[in-house]
């Protein structure tokens, strides 16, 4: 007898747990509305009611390719965005053609896929911008990278590295410029 009489107290405790709140029931008379976790009203909650559904898997990823070939540039481009002064520019030999120039200032030039594109130094200074450094605008980053030692001396007022530019696209190309020079000087 004591087992049925226990298993009925199970149902009718299991029962009163999953009850709706009598009918006479009114906001005062509880605290945390019913379906509610914590007080809380899981759906106006706005962490989970902003999150987006969950993923089914993961995006596809570009494959990696070649970014666009850097192509060379003249005084009259520079001339002609108002980037004449000192600073430094990316040549793949010496007293070859600028592929990449930047002021002291930090604002700078490239050209590729026959348009001429501004980029900005990560840290602009004289000194900042000599170092190499990143570069991006457009889509598009540099990354110039020079030994901290070994300047030579390219003329009176200009000093030159050997360098190695590194040009990353948003659709994730790279293309990378080996046994370069980083050039600076007025």
């Amino acid at each position: 007898m004591i087992r049925p009489l226990a298993f009925l107290l199970g149902l009718a405790s299991l029962a009163a747990c999953s009850a709706d709140p009598p009918a006479a029931a009114n906001a005062a008379d509880g605290v945390l509305p019913v379906g509610s976790v914590g007080g809380v009203d899981p759906a106006t909650n706005a962490q989970f009611a902003a999150a987006p559904p969950p993923a089914r898997g993961l995006p596809d990823t570009p494959a990696p390719h070649a970014a666009p070939e850097l192509q060379p540039m003249v005084y009259a481009d520079f001339a002609e965005k108002e980037l004449l002064g000192s600073g430094c520019s990316f040549r793949t030999v010496p007293r070859g053609p600028v592929l990449l120039f930047v002021r002291d200032q930090g604002d700078g030039l490239v050209r590729f896929d026959k348009r001429l594109r501004r980029i900005t130094a990560a840290t602009p200074g004289r000194e900042a911008v000599e170092d190499g450094g990143i570069l991006a605008g457009d889509q598009v980053s540099f990354t110039v990278e020079r030994p901290a030692d070994r300047a030579d001396p390219a003329a009176d007022s200009t000093r030159q590295w050997p360098a190695t530019l590194t040009m990353r696209t948003a659709d994730g190309g790279e293309r990378v410029y080996r046994g370069g020079r980083w050039e600076c000087g007025s």
